[in-house]
């Protein structure tokens, strides 16, 4: 009786993340803000296609957001340590409602060019660093620590909702209505996320006070010390970059030249296999929210990179649509398992006035590394090497990598 007892009041200490006022207003605004910022890419990309015919120039939309991203990734940790998270996060949201705004009117009064969305785009490139890395420290501040995994998976479940679904409405709009009502309804999204924002009340901490005191490079330098000290973050950053480096961005880069060059198909197969990818890591972060793993985080996500690995190999290997879309649905689901569980141990790891240090560098070893995934592909590519090779080689490295992290590191392996 008395364990029962017991078990019950330590239930009761931990109340439901459903309870939580704070994180329903962030789970609200990670709603509208992905929603929106997946129908703002989907109708600019469509607009400078389908209206501009500048297909060709899409690659300057990346860069221009790209750029920037990397290179204020390198100090949006920082930042988010010294200054109040959810005020970066509600100044990142409304800012972009108040450019989008103004990108309505220059529909309706001036004329759009390619430039516009480039300027747009790189606008949008320096907000987002500094968003991801207050969203990402932000959480544990206002969430139980064993609620992390939980409330991880549904931020997670959210954007791949919309990465889902914002296209197909964004594409209904613009069939029956016009460009103006889908940046319009954008920016309504992105304001109202930011009032939602503005709503949260993140406990007052001393430490950012203290950090204060110090010089900008100061702080900037302990944190990257920090994780350098930490051989457990330092396996978890080499890991992201390895992932991003070798298998995301090939994949990225690569599916449109898959579908082509392996599939012969068109661009129904390649949606399907869009729709595959993002259903496997909406399926995975499910899973893993529903299950609230919050013990044997590392071992979980260490057998997910490796199960990855094996189903992104069997994806270099499918000559048919339907083995394709299964391949990429287990990698997807696998990617989500590993993720999750990998952020949601070092939130819960780390102390709290490191929380947007860790966060951002762990970011840009992850969002950062893509672009020179890109090129790297691209060169392996104008030396003759099929698609399809390269994939299977990004694979096979992965597989052995994470083969050799789970059996050599046991730190890494038993991390909660």
């Amino acid at each position: 009786m008395a364990v029962k007892e017991e078990l019950e009041g330590l239930t009761e200490q931990v109340p439901s993340i459903f309870k939580n006022r704070n994180f329903l207003f962030l789970w609200a605004a990670a709603l509208l803000s992905s929603f929106g910022i997946s129908f703002f890419l989907f109708s600019e990309s469509w607009y400078i296609v389908n209206v501009l015919n500048l297909e060709a120039s899409l690659g300057f939309i990346y860069i221009a957001s790209s750029v920037p991203r990397i290179i204020f990734m390198v100090i949006s940790g920082t930042v988010a340590d010294r200054l109040s998270k959810t005020k970066i996060m509600f100044m990142s949201d409304f800012s972009r409602s108040i450019l989008l705004g103004g990108l309505v009117l220059w529909f309706v009064f001036g004329d759009i060019t390619l430039w516009t969305f480039v300027g747009v785009a790189f606008v949008f490139g320096i907000l987002d660093a500094f968003f991801w890395a207050a969203e990402s420290a932000v959480i544990p501040s206002i969430i139980h620590k064993d609620n992390l995994t939980r409330g991880n998976s549904i931020i997670q479940m959210t954007n791949q909702a919309s990465f889902i679904l914002a296209p197909m409405l964004a594409g209904l709009i613009i069939a029956f209505g016009n460009y103006e009502i889908v940046f319009a309804t954008t920016a309504v999204m992105l304001l109202v996320a930011s009032v939602l924002i503005y709503l949260i009340r993140v406990p007052l901490s001393s430490s950012s006070d203290s950090l204060t005191e110090k010089s900008f490079w100061s702080s900037f330098k302990e944190g990257v010390q920090y994780v350098r000290n930490s051989r457990p973050l330092m396996l978890i950053v080499l890991t992201t970059i390895f992932l991003n480096l070798f298998l995301v961005g090939p994949m990225t880069m690569g599916l449109p030249l898959f579908v082509k060059s392996v599939l012969e198909g068109n661009a129904v197969y390649f949606s399907l296999l869009e729709a595959a990818l993002a259903g496997g890591m909406l399926i995975g972060a499910i899973v893993i929210g529903v299950l609230n793993v919050s013990r044997n985080r590392g071992h979980i996500a260490l057998v997910a990179l490796l199960i990855a690995g094996l189903a992104f190999m069997g994806f270099s290997f499918a000559e048919t649509l339907w083995l394709s879309m299964v391949m990429l649905g287990v990698f997807g689901a696998c990617l989500s398992c590993c993720n999750i569980p990998f952020i949601s141990a070092v939130q819960s790891m780390i102390e709290e006035s490191m929380l947007g240090r860790v966060m951002g560098l762990i970011s840009l070893a992850s969002m950062g590394l893509i672009p020179v995934s890109y090129v790297i592909t691209s060169l392996v590519l104008s030396m003759g090497i099929s698609i399809n090779t390269i994939m299977s080689a990004g694979a096979i490295l992965l597989v052995l990598y994470s083969t050799f992290v789970y059996a050599k590191f046991t730190e890494l392996r038993e991390i909660t």
